[in-house]
């Protein structure tokens, strides 16, 4: 692209994007509250019509009092206009997807598959299937959608799920009963039930499991969704993510890809050679290759996401950008196919890349949308018009459209569903910095000013430290770990990425495996040190640290390692490694992170007994907020229990909240309003002066 081009969309972007805070200023505004948090309209899956000339989009809506979200649909001009909500006002409709010709549209509503001719007019309800429907995608001809539901393998029919469904609904007994290994996942139990492929008629005729009798699930859960299945160009041919371990399951990350004839038929496996995880795949438009994302390594479910393309001739597999040290998170072909549009995460911002593609080579990636947080993309079948999401800490996401030719022009904003909730809010947007990390290199971190940031003013500070541990902070509106929130109630804020978090190479992201506690703690750390000489209004010596998952771990690690805060808050972290390993449903991830099981001795030396947070219990002192969901399955309550137990054991400062029907995450409105209440009362107790 050239650079008068890039620097073009750049600048458009930059001044979009900051207009509705700057157009503001002259108006009373007010610091973020969970009442303003939970009224955000959640603006996400933009989709373009084939021919470019409309994009349909979500919008979920959370009603704080009742307790509930619900979501939309609604269809705008790829030229900007007034949305409109489709098929109309009244009917809550999720994954809308245009039919190749444009004049059609699938979606999901009432949990099963529906088709409306474009303007929401003719609808036909397609199946009723007690699996429910999800992620309808097209034939290529229009014909016939896929989609998956969910089903009891030994069943051949859909009578047979229904009774089965009733007989466990209806039997008094309800205890879980296993045999083997990942029998519940997340925020569930299994219980027996499997997502299969399906395709049946537009008209709703010829509904056909592709995936009879099949004991994994298509995609792999508990997060895959359409993106994970594809249709070859002719529309003879699916290709589908699945993952088929047997009893390895929860201790292994093979997920494969396999093809099956679109009228039925015996599946194969087309990526068995490679141990790591292979997924989502997209035909090439000459249907000659199938492109989709691999990791190299068994058991890391971090490693880099390699973009791979498989020869349907020769039924061999490569990899197209073998110098490019980022994940391939998403890809598309774009118009004809000689170009590749390519989502991924770098310095904390998601950005669009775009790659020359022809012969079944790639050129390398070059970028052309950094600005701010861009994801979600969608294009025209011309490849001439692309619309995406954008957000950022200070602005929620809405949706954005640009036109694509030799340079990238047009830049125009589409939704406008939080620009006034937006102009009535104080909201600075992150200031990003660098610094020299534990090894010597350059780490990054973000600092955000609190609503009542005035010059000369000192601050008390929180640092927030991010889950994954290989999941970076991106500069985001964030749905759950809010900045704004953490900022509102006059507190300035810390956001670092320290190695382990990716957007910085494939060896920074390796870095933290097996080294818990060490160099990431110094990160931290020193970053923390870094941002107090670069922002002197932050105020030293009151401070707080506060994470989830990892990050939970790392405030654990912190309460026996460090004095410096005034408090802490730890949230479904990891606390008795060995124990966590033992309760955890995905293996994987302990075996990999820790070096193996805990009965393993070099593992137990090394790693177990070296880096768990509960070995240093004798030198907690730090008041400290403990919270969790009972339904986490990941990181299990019971390690926040003994946590607290630790603390109040030894007359630390603490209080425990947990919330009985939440899992990993804290998601319901009411528990969400909870959970920011006992968050801000316990940094109010030990960060504010006494008077302020």
């Amino acid at each position: 692209m050239p650079n008068t081009a890039r620097a073009g969309l750049l600048l458009l972007a930059s001044l979009l994007a900051r207009a509705a805070p700057l157009a503001a200023q002259d108006k009373q505004q007010q610091p973020l509250t969970i009442e303003s948090f939970e009224s955000v309209k959640a603006v996400s899956d933009p989709q373009i019509a084939p021919g470019g000339q409309s994009v349909l989009f979500s919008v979920r809506t959370t009603n704080l009092a009742a307790n509930s979200r619900s979501s939309m649909t609604y269809k705008v001009a790829a030229t900007g206009g007034s949305p409109a909500p489709f098929p109309d006002a009244s009917t809550s409709v999720g994954e809308a997807r245009w039919s190749p010709d444009g004049k059609r549209i699938a979606y999901i509503a009432g949990d099963q598959l529906w088709v409306a001719d474009q303007t929401g007019g003719a609808r036909k309800q397609l199946t009723n299937l007690s699996g429910s429907a999800t992620g309808p995608v097209w034939s290529p001809s229009g014909d016939r959608i896929a989609f998956t539901s969910r089903v009891f393998p030994a069943c051949s029919d859909d009578e047979c799920n229904l009774s089965r469904m009733k007989s466990a609904a209806s039997n008094p007994v309800k205890a879980h009963v296993a045999a083997a290994l990942m029998y519940r996942h997340w925020n569930a139990w299994d219980d027996g039930t499997r997502a299969h492929l399906f395709v049946v008629g537009a008209d709703g005729n010829g509904l056909v499991d592709l995936t009879p009798g099949a004991v994994y699930d298509v995609p792999p859960g508990p997060f895959g969704g359409s993106e994970g299945y594809a249709w070859a160009p002719d529309g003879k041919e699916l290709a589908y993510t699945a993952k088929n371990s047997g009893r390895e399951d929860a201790w292994s990350t093979d997920n494969n890809l396999y093809t099956v004839p679109s009228s039925g038929g015996a599946s194969n496996v087309i990526t068995g050679a490679n141990k790591g995880a292979d997924e989502n795949p997209i035909y090439s438009p000459d249907g000659k290759l199938i492109l989709y994302h691999s990791q190299a390594r068994a058991g890391f479910e971090s490693d880099r996401w390699r973009l791979m393309s498989y020869d349907r001739s020769s039924h061999q597999s490569r990899e197209l950008l073998p110098k490019w040290d980022r994940n391939a998170d998403s890809y598309a072909f774009m118009g004809d196919g000689h170009s590749l549009l390519i989502q991924t995460v770098d310095a904390s911002r998601e950005k669009f890349y775009r790659s020359t593609f022809s012969n079944g080579v790639a050129s390398a990636p070059q970028l052309f949308l950094s600005e701010r947080n861009n994801s979600s993309a969608s294009l025209d079948h011309a490849g001439r018009t692309i619309a995406w999401v954008q957000d950022a800490s200070d602005r929620p996401a809405e949706v954005f459209a640009a036109t694509l030719g030799a340079g990238v022009s047009g830049l125009r904003q589409l939704s406008h569903a939080n620009d006034s909730l937006l102009a009535s809010l104080k909201v600075y947007p992150v200031e990003d910095y660098w610094f020299r990390g534990a090894g010597g290199d350059s780490v990054q971190g973000m600092i955000l000013r609190p609503p009542q940031w005035t010059p000369g003013k000192k601050f008390p500070v929180v640092l927030l430290i991010h889950g994954g541990p290989q999941v970076p902070w991106l500069d985001q509106w964030h749905g759950r770990w809010s900045y704004q929130m953490f900022a509102s109630q006059g507190y300035g804020i810390v956001i670092i990425n320290p190695r382990g978090s990716p957007g910085y190479g494939q060896k920074f992201v390796d870095a933290i495996s097996k080294d818990w506690g060490g160099a990431v703690y110094s990160d931290l750390m020193l970053g923390l040190d870094a941002a107090l000489v670069k922002a002197p209004w932050l105020d030293g010596t009151r401070m707080s640290a506060a994470g989830g998952s990892y990050g939970g771990y790392m405030v654990d690690w912190i309460a026996g390692h460090s004095d410096r805060f005034k408090a802490l808050i730890s949230h479904a972290g990891p606390y008795n490694l060995e124990n966590m390993y033992g309760a955890t449903e995905e293996l994987w991830f302990p075996t990999w992170e820790y070096g193996g099981a805990y009965w393993d001795s070099t593992a137990m030396q090394q790693n177990y007994r070296k880096w768990s947070p509960h070995l240093y219990a004798r030198n907690f002192k730090t008041p400290t907020l403990v919270t969790a969901g009972e339904l986490d399955y990941r990181v299990p309550y019971t390690e926040d229990l003994s946590f607290f137990s630790a603390l109040q054991r030894q007359n630390v400062p603490s209080r425990l909240v947990v919330f009985p029907d939440e899992g990993h995450w804290v998601q319901k409105p009411q528990n969400q309003k909870l959970w920011w209440s006992e968050v801000e009362g316990w940094l109010g107790k030990y960060l504010q002066p006494a008077a302020m």
